[in-house]
C-alpha cells in the first residue's frame, strides 16, 4: 500500500482532521471489503488527484473528502462508484464534466468539491480564468459551446430547481437524449457528494 507524497507548503501539515464530523479511519481499521474499496479508489481516483494536483490519499494511507464517510457503508459507496461508470459510458467530454461539477460545488458553496474539482478542471484544459470565473460565481467566458450550455443547465438545477424550454432545447440539441440524462445524472451524483461533504463538515487540506 503507497503513501500520497504531501503537497508543496507545510513541511508537515495536520491532516488530522480532514475527516470534519467523522475521525478518519486508518487503513488497519477497515474490514477486508473496506479495504478493497479503498485500495480501488486510490488506484482509480486516486491516480487522478495526483494528475491533477489535489490530495485524496494522506500519507497514512487515509482518504480525504467525501470518502473516508463512503467507506463506512460499502454498499453505498460501490453503489456510487457504479453509478460513475455508468456515466461515464456516454462519453461527455471531460470539459463538460469538470465544468458541470465545478459549477455545482460553486454554487453549494462546497469547499473540497471546488478545491478538487478546480484542480481537475485546470488539468482536462479548462483555462484557469474560466475556473476562476465559475468559483466566484461569474459567467465564464471562453468556455467550449457544450461546457457553456452544461454550466447553465448546472445553474438551473442546482440554483433555479427548474429547466426552461429554451435551455432544454439547447442542451438536447447539443448532446442527445442518453448523454444530456448521463449529464443530468451527473450534477445529481455531486449534489450528492456535495451534501455528503456539508453534512459531515469536510474542510479542505492545508496548503
Amino acid at each position: 500500500m503507497t503513501s500520497a507524497a504531501q503537497p508543496a507548503g507545510d513541511a508537515n501539515p495536520d491532516y488530522s482532521q480532514l475527516g470534519g464530523r467523522l475521525p478518519l479511519l486508518t487503513p488497519a481499521e477497515l474490514d477486508p471489503e473496506q479495504a478493497r474499496l479503498r485500495d480501488q479508489l486510490v488506484a482509480t481516483r486516486g491516480a487522478d488527484a495526483r494528475a491533477a494536483g489535489f490530495l485524496l490519499e494522506l500519507p497514512g494511507g487515509e482518504v480525504a473528502g467525501p470518502f473516508n464517510a463512503h467507506l463506512r457503508v460499502p454498499g453505498i459507496f460501490q453503489a456510487l462508484r457504479q453509478w460513475a461508470a455508468e456515466i461515464r459510458r456516454y462519453g461527455l467530454p471531460a470539459d463538460v464534466q469538470q465544468v458541470a461539477i465545478l459549477t455545482l460545488g460553486a454554487a453549494w458553496h462546497s469547499d473540497y468539491e471546488v478545491y478538487a474539482h478546480a484542480a481537475e478542471a485546470r488539468h482536462a484544459g479548462v483555462p484557469a480564468s474560466v475556473v476562476d470565473a465559475i468559483v466566484a460565481g461569474q459567467p465564464p467566458a471562453g468556455l467550449s459551446k457544450p461546457a457553456e450550455i452544461a454550466h447553465r443547465l448546472t445553474l438551473a438545477l442546482a440554483v433555479d430547481h427548474a429547466v426552461g424550454d429554451d435551455l432544454y432545447a439547447e442542451a438536447h440539441a447539443a448532446f442527445g437524449t442518453e448523454p444530456l440524462i448521463a449529464l443530468v445524472n451527473l450534477i445529481g451524483r455531486y449534489m450528492s457528494t456535495a451534501a455528503v461533504l456539508a453534512c459531515f463538515a469536510v474542510p479542505v487540506p492545508p496548503a
